[in-house]
């Protein structure tokens, strides 16, 4: 499998898992874009984009020119630089984080778990791991350019 499908499971696992009350890696990414979730009940408390601290800094009114005109810039930057070198360089940042945080929600799941429930551990470790192998190879393909 490509790496972009590893990805896209990932981040639904992650989205699934904390919209279920478990604490995952990426609440806080979606606090970022102004969606909060009750730790308790599971419920979505908020889930207004247009309110949130990504939209006011991209979008406001102090801000939004100068971070246009900066993102502009980057973007010029970056593509003078991607014609010069490899650029799947530019999205290995992408990679590692989402990769970090799967490795941190299955680390977060398993400490939610007592040391008497063995086999839930296994369970865990049946369907973490050969996704975790998966993301690897499909990594070290994507960085050969076999991709």
């Amino acid at each position: 499998m490509k790496i972009w499908n590893y990805i896209v499971i990932f981040l639904t696992m992650m989205m699934v898992m904390e919209f279920c009350g478990l604490h995952t890696g990426i609440s806080g990414t979606l606090e970022i874009f102004g969606i909060s979730i009750n730790s308790e009940t599971s419920n979505l408390e908020t889930g207004d984009i247009q309110n949130s601290r990504f939209y006011s800094k991209i979008f406001g009114e102090d801000t939004g020119v100068i971070i246009t005109l900066l993102a502009t810039g980057v973007g010029i930057i970056v593509g003078l630089f991607s014609k010069s070198y490899d650029p799947s360089l530019i999205l290995l940042p992408v990679i590692l984080f989402v990769g970090g945080l799967f490795a941190s929600t299955g680390l977060s799941l398993i400490s939610y778990i007592s040391e008497d429930e063995v086999w839930m551990r296994a369970l865990i470790g049946t369907i973490f791991l050969p996704l975790i192998a998966g993301y690897i190879w499909s990594c070290v393909e994507f960085f050969r350019g076999v991709d």
